[in-house]
């Protein structure tokens, strides 16, 4: 009880620090935080903060006395072993970071530095079985430099490694649970030797495989995650196995290990949880093979980031189980490590390592490995209901288990009009839900140009609202265009862009123009835009300048794309970047619709985007400077829904990752670049004037999607400033 009492207390005595520190009152914070410590010396925030405020203050002494003390009582806190170390190197320099941590280089092989080297991570303790086809897996796969730790092996792997001449050894004898499972070895020779430069962080059991790994070496994965500005890739921990019993699993050094343990899981985890992690950036997995032959308990971690490109800002987690960097970092392809733990040489490792303690929870997942070993001598992770033999990566894809960064397009089949229907020149469709205030003046507007019937079809199409709201819509569909405008029913509510597909499908003319409830025409739409489709009739679509109004009147034009009426050149080089085209603005011809498809569901409220940058791909597009088309933007649309949730961000960043796949190679990925970069700053100033506003929690909501299109340094630290003021606003209202 006495310890619940110091723990609450300390809890309280931390917030008041935070408190002092956020009002400038630097020394009342320093010695509180350090009340904090005398109460619960374990309380591993407190010393992040303090640290960090003694060594703003230059007092790197001090720091470092309260890290050392709070990395030996938290073990496996990296930011905590990170901050130690940045406080050391400065104060004492990188040589004092390797005698702490008792790392000694014991090669003597001169080791020569390039700027595309990647360099393989690994500790190893007694693992002269796995070394030789670890080595020889990871040269054919194009890594010519490893960096092995030899945590006091007992057997010859010293002297093994010692001969590779692409091996450069060091030795700690310092616990590996206390270093952070391997992770802070890492952190001093990366900072020494691989800044700015991929690396990949494996055990000596664990291959990484991704897809087309059997084509594509680990340099070109790297050149690849370069060019799209990914830093970080992840990967799912996959147990292989044999199909014969554990003890009977025999390996000889140098063998595939594949030959040996081809088979895993179907089923490769029970448990997922999604934007999760330390840092609420990855999808997590639980599980797999051993919870099902093991059980629960060893509550069994799946989700690795093996491949980083390292900088002094990443934090290096014990097992490389999550990264630090942005959402927008990490790359949405995905691979696996192929871990081969089991031979039958497990049999003795889990009895000395449930002696040593020294793996995460003191050991207490070979615990669990020891209990189903004494329970079943005989024990086989294999069974003919769960088993699959490991074919190729494309299988793994398959499977789920790996990803590609192609989601496979779904653009839904527009089928052409018989050749027997009456075609008219336009096909005007005016999308309704349950408004009633704006439909009158957007059919008024049509009418008032529109052809005949047999030039221009004009339908309002309500996308299923209940009966008493399609009634009144009917009502002034009936009064206001008598039997010149259809009023279509849909018979049940399937929201954006299903509605506009549903229109497309319903339009027969050549030409379709689609409208939302709260837009308008001005006149010479229809014949400005029809004079430059019969100039250019190769174009694929048409559009004009555009005025829209906020819910105060505010007018607002869209940009000026060229001074006359014409083809744009060049168009999807800036149509990409952002959306720079409203929706109602633009004509699209009906059979490029049918060519490349309707609108996406993926891109959700980007889907408009998303079709614009399809038709700039593969038509020319007509422009008109003359502003012939207007709307009002008010606090009931869609769109100003999603931008309090952040919800408009997240699809524009899905939006630019889906037409990445069909843009001109050449440019793709700096398109794509520029895109995230756009909407990462708009996403700032977005949540900035929800800040000044008070409206705290959709600027947050703003700040976390923005971060997670982030590829600047720049932009990910305001984001990063704003965010931390709207959670000081947040806590201070609590």
């Amino acid at each position: 009880m006495q310890n619940i009492e110091l723990n609450n207390l300390a809890e309280v005595r931390f917030k008041l620090a935070k408190a002092w520190q956020l009002k400038g009152k630097v020394n009342t914070a320093i010695a509180t935080y350090k009340e904090v410590l005398q109460l619960q010396p374990n309380h591993a925030k407190a010393a992040l903060k303090l640290g960090s405020l003694l060594v703003e203050l230059g007092d790197l002494e001090s720091a470092i006395a309260i890290y050392s003390q709070a990395v030996e009582l938290n073990p496996n806190e990296a930011e905590l072993h990170k901050n130690f170390i940045d406080a050391l190197i400065k104060h004492q320099g990188i040589n004092a970071a390797f005698n702490y941590y008792q790392l000694t280089r014991i090669d003597n092989h001169h080791l020569v530095e390039k700027p595309d080297d990647i360099i393989c991570c690994t500790v190893v303790r007694n693992e002269s079985l796995r070394l030789p086809y670890f080595l020889s897996y990871y040269r054919e796969k194009g890594i010519n430099k490893f960096f092995i730790v030899d945590n006091s092996s007992t057997d010859n792997t010293q002297s093994y490694l010692i001969q590779q001449p692409d091996v450069y050894l060091w030795n700690s004898t310092r616990s590996f649970n206390q270093s952070n499972f391997g992770s802070v070895w890492f952190e001093i020779l990366l900072r020494n030797y691989g800044l700015d430069r991929w690396c990949l962080i494996v055990d000596a059991d664990e291959l990484l495989y991704y897809p087309n790994c059997e084509t594509k070496s680990i340099p070109q994965l790297c050149q690849e995650l370069d060019r799209k500005y990914k830093k970080a890739f992840n990967t799912v921990l996959l147990d292989m196995y044999s199909d014969k019993p554990i003890r009977e699993t025999y390996y000889t050094p140098g063998q595939n290990f594949l030959e040996v343990c081809p088979y895993f899981d179907r089923k490769f985890y029970h448990t997922k949880y999604e934007q999760s992690g330390l840092y609420k950036n990855q999808t997590i997995y639980f599980g797999g093979v051993r919870e099902r032959v093991f059980g629960k308990e060893g509550s069994y971690y799946l989700s690795k980031v093996p491949l980083i490109k390292y900088s002094l800002d990443r934090v290096l987690a014990g097992g490389q189980h999550f990264t630090n960097c942005s959402q927008g970092e990490i790359a949405l392809e995905s691979g696996c490590l192929l871990h081969f733990k089991y031979f039958s040489s497990f049999v003795n490792y889990v009895e000395t390592e449930v002696t040593r303690k020294e793996h995460y929870g003191n050991g207490m997942q070979y615990a669990e490995y020891a209990k189903g070993i004494a329970e079943n001598q005989s024990l086989t992770l294999y069974d003919r209901h769960h088993s699959v033999k490991l074919q190729n990566s494309q299988q793994l894809v398959e499977l789920g288990i790996m990803h590609t960064e192609e989601v496979e397009p779904e653009f839904p089949k527009i089928y052409p009009i018989p050749a027997n229907i009456h075609r008219p020149f336009w096909s005007v469709m005016i999308t309704v839900y349950n408004r009633l205030q704006h439909i009158e003046k957007a059919i008024t507007s049509v009418l008032q140009q529109a052809d005949s019937p047999e030039q221009m079809q004009i339908e309002v199409i309500n996308d299923g609202a209940e009966a008493l709201i399609q009634d009144r819509i009917q009502e002034i569909v009936n009064r206001v265009g008598g039997d010149r405008v259809y009023f279509y029913k849909h018979p049940k509510n399937v929201g954006h862009p299903h509605i506009f597909n549903v229109c497309i499908e319903r339009a027969k003319g050549q030409w379709v123009h689609i409208l939302h409830d709260d837009d308008w025409v001005e006149p010479g739409f229809y014949n400005s835009l029809k004079a430059g489709i019969e100039k250019a009739p190769n174009i694929g679509a048409a559009f004009c300048r555009q005025l829209y109004t906020d819910n105060i009147g505010n007018p607002r034009l869209s940009p000026l794309e060229r001074e006359i009426p014409g083809i744009i050149e060049n168009w999807i080089e800036e149509l990409a970047i952002w959306c720079r085209v409203q929706f109602s603005s633009m004509v699209v011809r009906r059979d490029v619709y049918e060519q490349l498809g309707g609108f996406s569901p993926q891109a959700k409220s980007a889907f408009d985007w998303e079709m614009w940058k399809r038709i700039a791909v593969n038509y020319p597009v007509w422009y008109e400077p003359e502003t012939l088309v207007c709307f009002n933007k008010d606090a009931t649309t869609e769109t100003s829904q999603l931008l309090k949730s952040g919800g408009q961000i997240a699809d524009t960043r899905r939006t630019i990752e889906l037409s990445r796949q069909y843009l001109p190679p050449s440019i793709a990925d700096d398109i794509s670049y520029k895109a995230l970069q756009y909407y990462a700053d708009y996403a700032f100033n977005l949540a900035q004037q929800q800040f000044d506003r008070n409206q705290n929690q959709e600027a947050l909501a703003n700040i976390l999607e923005g971060l997670k299109c982030s590829p600047t340094p720049a932009v990910e630290a305001a984001l990063v400033s704003l965010y931390r003021k709207v959670e000081n606003r947040l806590w201070q209202e609590k």
